[in-house]
């Protein structure tokens, strides 16, 4: 920790311009205590690692999740630094005793107070959600910032993200964003947009910002990155769908059997099923496998000219998340919007690609039926010629998102 109160009881910041001698002096003279558990804690001014307060061996207050690394430390008072070096009010550690939390960071901008938490460590999810809660219920905008050494990259556009770090994932202005920091290189790794999939792989626009030339308004405020996505998504879903056939017990698979039982391949599945939507961060299940249980239990059963009203698509989805077909994600950093706008966004890019005709906003009609291949060349070929005919609505719709499309959810 950076801040301790004297017995005096006025804060102590480490953030502050302090020469050691000035720190040595006063620690012969006082002694300090932990803002939040009142238990005395030791000035530690060693010359290997950053200044910083320390609670005695045994103390009850920090808990196995807040012990802060050298890492953390320093990201912290870096961030710190950088806000006020903009003219911004900010403090270290400030002890908020309303929700009994202290954030790394607290700031006022533009009228609005924000909570900076730099999260360098796993923490459960539960304790993730509950100060994410805590902070808007007290009119805090929380900015999560993770540790950029949580970051796997895999490739150009891709990375391995695991549920913890999806919970860092933002929707400012409509973009998905997540931010991350290395203390190390004095740089912010954002990722813009955010397309998964797998429950892990995800593709996405990684940008750097050095330390030094980011502002504010960069962070809270994200502009969104587009990027050759398509071509991306195809090549790593195909990826995917071959080593999914390829897993232990895949032949006992459920949605693997259901294919079989519907003489279908996974390999051969007209490309219209498996399409990125912006929403889609909201359902862990992969596209290809959500998709193609709305085929199986809806889509495949409608005809040329017959109408699909869109609470049937709804309830159909619903059902196979109550059996566990399908699973969802929590974003407690991304808003108030749920998987249903992914839902809703999928059937709007199905009217893109003219396998439905939009009548209103809860109806929609089948205009063809989709072709179902024999062998795994045509079904290529199929999908090279689709991916080439609309591959500019696809992209198009994705990183526009009209917010027409999602009146159907309400």
């Amino acid at each position: 920790m950076l801040v301790a109160n004297r017995s005096n009881g006025e804060r102590l910041s480490l953030g502050a311009s302090w020469t050691k001698e000035e720190l040595v002096k006063i620690r012969s003279n006082d002694k300090f205590h932990c803002p939040q558990c009142k238990e005395e804690v030791i000035l530690k001014l060693g010359s290997r690692k950053i200044w910083h307060f320390s609670h005695l061996a045994g103390s009850s207050c920090e808990s196995r999740y807040d012990r802060e690394s050298e890492y953390h430390l320093s990201g912290k008072l870096q961030l710190y630094n950088w806000l006020i070096h903009q003219g911004i009010n900010a403090e270290l550690e400030k002890y908020d005793e309303q929700i009994r939390q202290k954030p790394d960071i607290t700031f006022e901008w533009q009228n609005q107070k924000y909570a900076l938490e730099f999260q360098c460590s796993v923490i459960p999810e539960e304790l993730f959600v509950k100060r994410n809660s805590a902070y808007l219920e007290n009119d805090y905008i929380p900015v999560w910032i993770a540790a950029e050494s949580l970051i796997k990259r895999k490739g150009s556009f891709t990375v391995s993200m695991n549920q913890f770090l999806y919970l860092f994932l933002r929707q400012p202005e409509r973009t998905w964003s997540l931010p991350a920091y290395c203390p190390i290189t004095k740089q912010f790794v954002v990722l813009h947009g955010a397309i998964p999939l797998s429950s892990r792989k995800t593709l996405t626009n990684l940008q750097i910002h050095p330390l030094s030339t980011c502002s504010i308004n960069q962070l809270i405020n994200p502009v969104a990155k587009p990027f050759p996505m398509l071509k991306s998504w195809q090549t790593e879903n195909q990826k995917i769908k071959s080593r999914y056939l390829m897993y232990p017990g895949a032949q006992n698979n459920r949605f693997l059997q259901d294919l079989y039982l519907n003489r279908l391949n996974l390999l051969t599945l007209p490309p219209e099923i498996g399409l990125p939507v912006y929403s889609s961060p909201f359902i862990e299940t992969p596209s290809f496998i959500w998709q193609a249980y709305l085929y199986l239990d809806v889509l495949r059963h409608y005809k040329a000219g017959e109408v699909i009203h869109y609470p049937t698509i709804r309830e159909a989805f619903n059902k196979r998340l109550r059996t566990g077909d399908i699973l969802l994600r929590n974003l407690p950093a991304s808003g108030e919007r749920t998987y249903l706008y992914a839902l809703a966004e999928y059937i709007f890019l199905l009217t893109k690609v003219t396998f439905l005709t939009k009548i209103d906003s809860g109806t929609v009609k089948v205009k063809r039926e989709l072709c179902l291949h024999g062998n795994y060349q045509d079904a290529v070929e199929s999908a090279a010629e689709f991916f080439k005919r609309f591959q500019n609505k696809i992209e198009e719709d994705f990183f526009q998102r009209h917010e027409k499309i999602v009146q159907s959810v309400k």
